[in-house]
């Protein structure tokens, strides 16, 4: 298990500690089960574990959504660039 040095404000430090104890957790568990609940594990890439799966779960929601060609498709054509 790995060591952490944090450094915090005299009431922040005071809240944790009022907190830990009444969790019933010593400081670093109670500082660890935060952690754990608040930030969302990450893939190595980080992205959040679940994500791309969650993602194609949804595809077929867009199933009914235009193309790019069809939202392109009654645009006004460009007009032609200047020469330099």
């Amino acid at each position: 298990m790995s060591q952490v040095t944090i450094y915090m404000d005299e009431d922040c430090i005071n809240r944790a500690k009022i907190a830990s104890q009444a969790a019933q957790l010593s400081l670093s568990a109670w500082v660890s089960k935060l952690v754990k609940t608040q930030v969302a594990e990450v893939d190595v890439n980080g992205y959040p574990k679940g994500f791309f799966e969650t993602i194609a779960q949804a595809a077929p929601l867009w199933q009914d959504f235009p193309t790019a060609e069809q939202l392109r498709a009654n645009d006004a054509p460009d007009l032609p660039r200047e020469t330099w």
